[in-house]
């Protein structure tokens, strides 16, 4: 069972929250406008992390499909900024997330990011593989998704923020 991993990416990306625009059709290269939305993220700090698109710029493709259709490999690029703020106590913080991240999804429903650039990327408290926050990351890594839903960043060469920390 194949399901969608929840970051922000950061060509800068969301992948659960952002989509292809719709009624976007293929420029060069099969690139397409790719718009994240704004939103909460929550189970990740000891505070709700509300999320406001500040730029977006982004462009996705697809380079491969399962046989029912669905993307299997997706390339993101391009400008994305984003207001983080701590619903709590007002606290926020504009970070600049942009990159290009390659997702691999799995058949197995798990999945592998590769970034070169930046990205804003949620674990979940209780997760086992990595600490709990909301992240920014720079640099070039790779984060992962087990089909249990558990995170990883197994190759971590960047340079990184805990928002959970920053906002509190």
């Amino acid at each position: 069972m194949r399901r969608l991993s929840t970051i922000v990416f950061v060509a800068g990306i969301t992948v659960v929250l952002a989509a292809p625009v719709a009624g976007a059709t293929g420029g060069e290269g099969g690139w397409v406008p790719y718009r994240t939305q704004p939103f909460d993220a929550v189970g990740r700090c000891s505070f709700t992390v509300h999320g406001d698109i500040v730029q977006d710029e982004e462009e996705v493709r697809t380079d491969a499909t399962f046989p029912d259709g669905s993307p299997r490999i997706q390339e993101f690029r391009g400008p994305l900024v984003i207001r983080f703020t701590n619903t709590s106590n007002g606290e926020s913080a504009v970070r600049d997330v942009s990159g290009y991240g390659r997702l691999e999804n799995r058949e197995n429903g798990g999945s592998a990011w590769y970034f070169d650039g930046g990205a804003a990327i949620g674990v979940p408290i209780g997760n086992t593989a990595y600490p709990s926050g909301e992240y920014i990351v720079h640099g070039r890594f790779r984060y992962t998704v087990a089909p249990d839903g558990t995170r990883d960043l197994p190759h971590l060469h960047a340079n990184v923020e805990n928002l959970c920390r920053t906002l509190a």
